[in-house]
Parts: structure tokens; sequence; C-alpha cells
């Protein structure tokens, strides 16, 4: 009896030690969520407005159609996307980065927090580590509106940096660096690089970004 209860105690240990380092790795990592919808307004049907909650992940792609916004909540911050924008998301180690292919987007960032919207190779996020917001919209080839909302913003693009202070809209033309010298011969070094003129925008537009951030803030119901 002693002698089958040492082959059967053998046999159990050969088991443990062989399943042990499959039972020690780690499963596959689940990604984090980034964030998700609070609403989408007018979702295909005119007047209709659905409450979110679809999560969003790092690398997702966030759109909407005519007619159709969407407000997502990352973090103490949020993106507003108004109808017909397109934009990937992706996640910073204190706050969010998106990547704006169409339209117009809001973003906004908490005290603490940042943001960072690109848009045509040019680069806005808040200047400082206080609240901040600002709408960038995408209004023809090479050309964008950026309407600063709450705090400061700084406009980043080929070595040169402005600041947007709320209340402040700014027409960007983007171009290369060499545009218009079309009768001197190409510089290799400079092939490529783009730059972007500034230009004042009229209040009007101010008021606009502003109406938009406090649609922003309002309180909603996840």
């Amino acid at each position: 009896m002693s002698k089958l209860f040492a082959a059967v105690l053998i046999a159990v240990l050969s088991a443990v030690l062989i399943a042990s380092p499959t039972m020690a790795a780690p499963a596959n990592a689940v990604a984090s969520p980034l964030g998700f919808v609070l609403l989408v307004e007018n979702p295909g049907v005119i007047g209709g407005a659905t409450i979110g909650g679809a999560t969003i992940y790092d690398g997702d792609r966030l759109r909407t159609q005519e007619r159709e916004t969407m407000r997502i909540r990352i973090g103490a911050g949020q993106i507003f996307l108004r109808q017909n924008t397109a934009a990937h998301v992706y996640a910073l180690p204190n706050g969010y980065s998106a990547s704006l292919d169409n339209g117009t987007i809001v973003a906004s960032s908490g005290e603490g927090q940042t943001f960072q919207i690109v848009a045509d190779g040019v680069t806005i996020h808040p200047a400082n580590a206080q609240a901040a917001s600002g709408q960038i919209a995408m209004i023809g080839a090479n050309q964008l509106i950026l309407t600063g909302i709450r705090g400061t913003l700084e406009v980043e693009m080929g070595g040169k940096v402005n600041t947007v202070e709320a209340g402040n809209s700014y027409r960007l033309e983007v171009e290369s660096e060499d545009q218009g010298q079309d009768q001197q011969p190409p510089r290799p070094m400079a092939r490529g690089r783009r730059n972007y003129l500034w230009i004042v925008v009229p209040a009007v537009a101010a008021v606009t970004g502003y109406v938009i951030w406090r649609a922003l803030v309002s309180p909603c119901t996840p």
C-alpha cells in the first residue's frame, strides 16, 4: 500500500510541476478603456438623441455623420465632435491625444491633465497644467480655424510656437516653407517642411466656440 501511495504522490507532483510554468504565465493583457461615449445626438434620426455608454479604447476612430454630434468623456476631460467629423484618439500618460482627419472637434482637459490635438501637421495642447479647452476646425485644404475657449493653448509646427488665449480665434493656413519660391531651385533640406500663416479671425468665431464649450461642460448622466 505504501508503494502505491508513493507512486500516486510522485505522479501528482510531476503533473503539478509540469503545469506550473503554464499556470504562472500571465494571461493576455486586457486593454484598459480610454473613455466612453456620453451622448450621441441625432444618431441617424433627425431630432433624436441617444445616451451613450460605448467604451472607447486607445487607437479607436470616432466619426459623426451629417446632423450628428458626439460627446466623449476621457478622464476629467471631454471631446465633442461636431457633424461630419472623424478623428482617432490615443492615450497619453496624463490625458489623451486626438488626430483630426476632418471636421470640427472641441477638446477639454481638467486641471492637472492635458490633451493634444493634431490636425494637418499642427499640434495644439494646453500651455500649462490649468484646465483648458479649444475648438479646431478643418475648413478646407490646409486651412484650420482655432478658437481658444478656456485657459491658454500652445500651437506648434516646424519649431514655431504661438499661444492662443481664451476668447481669441485664428485661421491657420498651412503651407510648405518654400511655397512661393517656384522660380528658385528647390532646396533638398527644406523639402517636406511646412509652416503656417497666423491670421486673426473676427470675434464672432470665438463666441461660437464659447457656446460649444458651455454645451461641452453641461451636466450629462452617462
